[in-house]
């Protein structure tokens, strides 16, 4: 062997594998997208001001972005299943991310409300991109563990989205906030053009083609894809409750101003990020520690909505420890959960093929869900006073949640009969 040749091996044993920086480059995106969502909620307060909005109203525009995003989530996905995550991730982003710039610009709400709606268009196959990543390039073992580290992508979004929006807001105003993050995200979507790959078909693979309806209706007919879907579709409303009215429960229940409450919600979402690795890996080692059984993962989904139903114990606390000491507790437990009920759902889908679509169904029935979040909160402050009602219904759903991801999700899901 020449001295060239046992350079170029020895650089390529050192050489980080293209799987795991195609996984960082969807933790990045989780947290663009989410650091995207968390602007309007910093920025809100500020909003609501600006253009005398009500908190029915502010309920309102935390949801308008789910409008679309709800509707093309499936859509969105068929064409990602056909078309490959690289086409598809770099467009979504470098949609939202304009969305995000056009935001910055508007002059009424009327504006406003038209650009959430485009960047729910560009944010409808996100997840499906990143379950499609996972499937095509995760290991088995190991597809709940990557699965949760990618989703703390949204945690540090949140932390970073609310912390630097805070700060943006205060000597630069709300405008500046939403279009310096438009541009973070229009430079993501051209480095993903550039770098990642789509896996290389088998030359003898079968034609790609779309999910059908018949498929769709199966996955209706399986007892595993209930249980997942419930369990779905009740963190996210939990996380889009949280996502759209922390920063404003903080100031409601604590008083204090828009950097310190900037500061508090980055913290708790920082917290959850680490604590939902740790307890992913925990739960999962224990689970698996006589040897790969994929519904085995429901136990970890079912502990870690335990954890998550603590958001119940909010309304019992008045000073910041112990308020920001549950919701980070319970935001590490929820994300947790998150990460290996989709990781349950890429290991029992017997089809990796139709991934994406699969992705796309779970969450447009989710979504419904989730679009409900903020405005049903925003009825509750409203006619209540307060948002004790709202953690109350969150924890209970969470349970109920649990218990039917353990009795159900057994065996694999099939989509052809």
């Amino acid at each position: 062997m020449t001295t060239g040749e046992m350079t170029t091996n020895a650089r390529s044993r050192r050489a980080i594998p293209a799987r795991y920086v195609f996984f960082f480059l969807v933790f990045l995106m989780y947290a663009i997208s989410y650091g995207d969502r968390a602007a309007l909620s910093i920025a809100l307060p500020t909003m609501g001001k600006e253009f005398s909005l009500t908190p029915v109203q502010m309920g309102w525009v935390s949801s308008s972005f789910l409008w679309s995003y709800f509707l093309l989530n499936l859509p969105s996905t068929i064409v990602l299943d056909m078309v490959g995550a690289r086409t598809i991730g770099s467009l979504a982003v470098g949609v939202w991310s304009f969305a995000m710039l056009l935001g910055g610009m508007a002059q009424n709400i009327t504006q406003f409300l038209m650009t959430r709606v485009l960047l729910g268009v560009g944010e409808a196959p996100t997840f499906g991109v990143g379950a499609t990543v996972v499937r095509n390039w995760a290991q088995p073992r190991e597809r709940g563990s990557v699965m949760t580290m990618l989703l703390t992508g949204m945690q540090l979004g949140l932390a970073g989205g609310t912390i630097a929006g805070a700060y943006l807001i205060t000597f630069f105003g709300w405008r500046c906030e939403f279009m310096a993050l438009g541009g973070i995200g229009i430079a993501w979507a051209l480095v993903w053009w550039l770098v990642y790959r789509n896996p290389q078909e088998k030359p003898d693979a079968a034609p790609r083609r779309p999910i059908s309806a018949g498929e769709i209706r199966n996955l209706f007919r399986s007892s595993s894809f209930l249980g997942i879907l419930a369990v779905q579709c009740t963190q996210n409303y939990l996380n889009f409750l949280v996502m759209s009215w922390m920063p404003l429960y903080l100031i409601h229940e604590l008083h204090i101003n828009t950097t310190g409450t900037g500061n508090s919600t980055a913290l708790c979402y920082l917290v959850a990020a680490m604590g939902a690795v740790v307890i992913g890996r925990i739960l999962e080692h224990l689970v698996f520690r006589r040897g790969i059984h994929p519904p085995n993962r429901r136990f970890v989904v079912a502990t870690c909505l335990l954890g998550a139903a603590t958001i119940g114990l909010l309304p019992y606390f008045h000073t910041m420890m112990p308020i920001l000491l549950v919701l980070s507790g319970a935001l590490a437990c929820l994300m947790a959960a998150n990460g290996a009920n989709t990781a349950l759902l890429t290991d029992m889908v017997e089809d990796g093929g139709k991934m994406g679509a699969v992705t796309g169904v779970t969450l447009t029935c989710s979504n419904s869900l989730g679009l409900l979040s903020p405005i049903l909160t925003g009825y509750i402050v409203s006619w209540t006073g307060s948002f004790d009602m709202a953690w109350y219904i969150c924890a209970a759903a969470l349970l109920i949640a649990g218990g039917l991801s353990l009795a159900m999700v057994r065996n694999p899901i099939r989509m052809d009969g």
